[in-house]
């Protein structure tokens, strides 16, 4: 839950009161914020730009090939562009020029935001074990004792796992561990991925919940993108775990019925992709109505037919895992000493970008 909400290209900062403002909102020409409009998750299902006065920066897409891109069978026929749901309401979202945009803090703050915004941004800041709005930037370093130990010149492993898949992509860097951890030192040392590949780690959740022994691992080809990123000379790679479709069924959640938005990579199953998984007798702590082993729920049927009790990876939401993303990446020739390795995932689906930033001592 360590993220900033309110993201769009071409803006200094995202914006913190996370309040949509300008044209085109869905079924509000005014600019003016419309909650009933907006649905469950707000402003997570697109918008428009966030910064409409700030001109700071371009405001023009550079990730535009589908190949790259990752919200991709939004074939709705809409009233303008910036209507949610339509092939491009993500043309704002920190994915489509990806690093442009600097988050509420280098690491994330927790829950999203500096204030509870609910469902907007989440409003989980508690959930981390610090306040609502705590900057990641300032969490407390580990104990030496217990930080990876890096050698200059040769290559480590980095790994995450989403728990609700907002599409996009993702980078890695460095800062020296007693600089200010801001976006210009991160900036400064982007780590490079090592090949074109990464290995997806099946993390498989029981009925209670908890993670099964069984983490089935697959390597699969990654899309590396360093054109149209900043800063220039970093490297990102494509979220290759794509979500299901956005307009599921009532009841269902969003992004978990098939199609896939794009081709899942070769060697995935059934369980590779999705928004997150369900039906494994858990409630997740987002939405409470996502327990659905006990429900009656639409089928994933055009018709909209009420269904028998859902099993477990059966039905609208069929996959019973977590997707862990495992890259190797190249640990540069830097002086000796303690550093902070910070990943960050600039979403499509969402304006949101997530951070997270560890400990890590090179040699």
């Amino acid at each position: 839950m360590w993220f900033s909400q309110g993201c769009t290209i071409g803006c200094t900062q995202c914006n913190a009161t996370g309040v949509p403002v300008g044209p085109g909102f869905p079924n509000n020409d005014t600019g003016t914020y419309s909650s009933p409009n907006i649905g469950t998750f707000g402003y997570d299902i697109g918008g428009p730009d966030l910064c409409p006065n700030d001109h700071s920066k371009s405001k023009v897409p550079t990730i535009m090939d589908p190949k790259l891109t990752t919200m991709n069978t939004q074939e709705v026929v809409c009233r303008d562009e910036w209507t949610p749901r339509c092939r491009n309401w993500t043309l704002l979202h920190p994915w489509r020029a990806p690093g442009s945009t600097a988050g509420l803090d280098a690491c994330g703050v927790a829950g999203g935001a500096f204030t509870n915004m609910s469902y907007r941004a989440g409003g989980f800041g508690p959930q981390t074990g610090y306040p609502q709005g705590f900057k990641g930037s300032k969490l407390p370093p580990i104990e030496k004792s217990q930080r990876k130990v890096w050698s200059s010149g040769k290559t480590a492993e980095v790994s995450w796992v989403s728990v609700a898949n907002h599409a996009g992509g993702y980078t890695y860097s460095l800062c020296p561990a007693d600089a200010e951890l801001t976006e210009e030192c991160f900036e400064k040392t982007p780590l490079q991925f090592v090949d074109s590949t990464s290995t997806l780690q099946y993390m498989y959740l029981s009925n209670n919940g908890t993670l099964s022994p069984n983490k089935t691992e697959v390597k699969i080809a990654a899309t590396r993108v360093t054109a149209g990123v900043h800063p220039a000379g970093s490297m990102w790679s494509k979220n290759p775990i794509p979500a299901g479709q956005w307009g599921a069924p009532a009841g269902i959640p969003q992004g978990n019925p098939g199609p896939p938005q794009f081709e899942p990579p070769a060697g995935c199953d059934e369980h590779c992709w999705g928004y997150q998984p369900c039906n494994v007798g858990f409630t997740h702590p987002s939405y409470e109505g996502w327990n659905h082993t006990k429900a009656k729920l639409p089928s994933c049927s055009t018709d909209g037919t009420p269904g028998a009790a859902l099993k477990n990876g059966k039905g609208c939401c069929h996959t019973t895992a977590y997707m862990a993303i495992k890259d190797q990446v190249h640990v540069p020739d830097v002086p000796p000493g303690d550093y902070v390795v910070r990943w960050r995932w600039d979403c499509e689906q969402s304006p949101q970008i997530w951070s997270g930033c560890g400990d890590v001592t090179i040699v």
